[in-house]
């Protein structure tokens, strides 16, 4: 038998499956901001959290927190480059308080500091 590719998992879901998944990617991402738990997402969505977490997994091959993290540095970095705004003020618009937090996440997913992608994208 062959194995289930993640392909194969996201044609196993249901119409309404994908739209939970991607309806909690647009939510967290639209009020980056915040910071929500699974059990919030999920009742929300009006889901158990397990159900919630399954789906997500199947549809965008990581957890919630892993990928919204991720998007949320990737839109960083994107400010970074194209903005002149303070590292602080991107900080806080992602969630972050303390801009130590902000560039650990940072160089986790981006792979240096946001200072550093600053300066090293505006001399390219």
């Amino acid at each position: 038998m062959k194995p289930i590719t993640s392909m194969n998992k996201i044609n196993e879901l249901t119409p309404t499956e994908q739209h939970l998944a991607e309806d909690t990617f647009l939510f967290c991402m639209a009020n980056k901001q915040e910071h929500y738990t699974i059990p919030f997402l999920a009742a929300r969505a009006g889901v158990s959290p397990t159900k919630l977490k399954k789906v997500y997994h199947q549809v965008y091959g990581t957890s919630i927190f892993t990928h919204i993290r991720k998007e949320k540095m990737l839109w960083a970095a994107n400010k970074l480059a194209t903005s002149n705004l303070k590292v602080i003020d991107i900080a806080e618009t992602c969630g972050y308080d303390n801009a130590s937090k902000f560039s650990a996440a940072f160089c986790s997913v981006i792979g240096c500091l946001p200072t550093e992608y600053r300066n090293r994208v505006r001399l390219e």
